[in-house]
């Protein structure tokens, strides 16, 4: 079986998971509120808008982002079902950043808690989430190269690479 195949098995698998059904479902309610699919439509296209600017342009306005921001609060507070969704999209995206930690530690090994970009608080918690995902299996620790850098204006409080001072 082709890894093309395998990749499509993940995706179907991944869409039978209770967050992706859940996010489905939250669609569907949004969907059927006329006030709510409204006011969720603009604040999509809003979205939209944002995105493709940056793409362009590689910046966001900062008044964009936070009317964005605003737009999203206003939407929460007042439609329990764009709430719900919100929710529910969390909920699927953090499943998705462990489908994503764990097909990256499978091709470039396994970091160490201290390679991440993290506070030294949640640095224990981490250690121990990767070190659930292997399995209980030992993996290779992810080498970060010593030339490697931080794209310009990325700024990660309290993170050093392997080598800085």
């Amino acid at each position: 079986m082709s890894y093309i195949d395998k990749a499509r098995e993940l995706g179907e698998l991944l869409a039978q998971t209770p967050e992706a059904q859940g996010l489905k479902a939250a669609e569907a309610a949004i969907a059927s509120d006329p006030a709510g699919n409204e006011a969720f439509k603009q604040y999509q296209d809003k979205e939209r808008q944002l995105i493709a600017a940056q793409m362009i342009s590689k910046v966001v306005p900062e008044k964009d982002a936070l009317a964005l921001l605003d737009l999203k609060i206003r939407l929460i507070n007042k439609h329990p079902l764009i709430k719900a969704f919100f929710i529910q999209q969390q909920k699927y995206e953090k499943m998705m950043a462990m489908v994503n930690l764990a097909l990256t530690t499978a091709i470039h090994g396994m970091p160490s808690a201290d390679q991440l970009p993290l506070p030294e608080e949640l640095k224990n918690m981490a250690q121990q989430i990767l070190n659930g995902i292997s399995g209980g299996k030992q993996m290779p620790s992810m080498e970060i190269p010593p030339d490697f850098k931080m794209p310009q204006g990325v700024k990660l409080p309290n993170f050093k690479l392997p080598g800085q001072q």
